[in-house]
């Protein structure tokens, strides 16, 4: 889905945070349909049924319950609704609290911009959003299934060993241009600035797929932003709480059949 396919809401008790969201938003192209104190001042109005619904929720504060709450109350309104939680930090017992509201994403409010882009654009696609550090108590979350939740997350972290292994794998020409689809750069636009042909770019991003084992653009860029590739200047990836970890989609069955690796929906962007 594309951004303008979704309408998207910020609730948040800040005013100044969801003035700085919206304006982060609407240069990214967000279409931004309304801002309030709380679901409740949302919800005066109804929200339009025929249209996908991206919730950016504010989770912050002393009472991170109540944040939770609202995002339960909102779910069982609109449940098709894609949610995103704005965290002060990274504690184990409110992520938990807040995927069993009905989160799609957990992210703090240290994670770059580019982080915060790339997590709204995979959820999106369907995807789930968790902080790397969710691996140790992920069945927490998921009760119902059992296995071995150490080891199925440490298989569709971002970071790994063999990850590792891949970036060493990739050419300097493609390290280049995974910093342009960190940008969020079309091939056209890729091929003029690095004066190749388009038809090259292609091969290359087609390469950069399969050597670091992702099915598509978007995949490609977050997995970059957490291998030190975040800016073409820049030396040093995500740290701490950036870190995340995704889950390929909202079924707990899917997330035990990952165990085989990255199980990613196809990008609806072209390679």
């Amino acid at each position: 889905m594309t951004r303008q396919s979704f309408i998207t809401v910020l609730v948040g008790t800040s005013e100044l945070l969801r003035e700085g969201l919206i304006r982060i938003l609407d240069a990214e192209k967000f279409r931004i349909l309304s801002s309030a104190d709380c679901v409740h001042d949302l919800l005066q109005k109804p929200l339009p049924q025929n249209r996908s619904i991206l919730l950016i929720m504010d989770v912050g504060g002393t009472d991170a319950n109540a944040g939770f709450a609202q995002i339960a109350d909102f779910k069982a309104i609109y449940p098709s609704s894609h949610v995103v939680a704005l965290a002060d930090n990274c504690r184990s017992n409110d992520i938990v609290s807040a995927f069993r509201a009905g989160a799609d994403a957990y992210l703090t409010k240290a994670a770059a911009r580019e982080t915060f882009i790339k997590t709204i654009e995979l959820v999106m696609l369907g995807q789930t959003v968790l902080p790397a550090e969710t691996s140790m108590f992920i069945q927490d979350i998921w009760p119902s299934k059992k296995y071995d939740a150490a080891h199925d997350l440490a298989k569709v972290a971002i970071k790994t060993e063999d990850e590792e292994r891949e970036l060493s794998a990739l050419s300097n020409r493609e390290k280049n241009i995974l910093h342009f689809l960190i940008e969020g750069e079309s091939n056209k636009i890729i091929a003029r600035k690095i004066n190749i042909a388009e038809a090259t770019v292609k091969v290359h991003v087609k390469a950069i797929l399969r050597k670091i084992r992702v099915r598509n653009r978007t995949q490609a860029a977050v997995w970059a932003m957490n291998h030190g590739l975040l800016t073409p200047s820049a030396g040093n990836g995500l740290s701490g709480n950036e870190k995340i970890a995704i889950q390929p989609s909202h079924d707990p069955q899917e997330l035990i059949e990952a165990q085989k690796g990255y199980r990613f929906l196809e990008s609806t962007h072209p390679m």
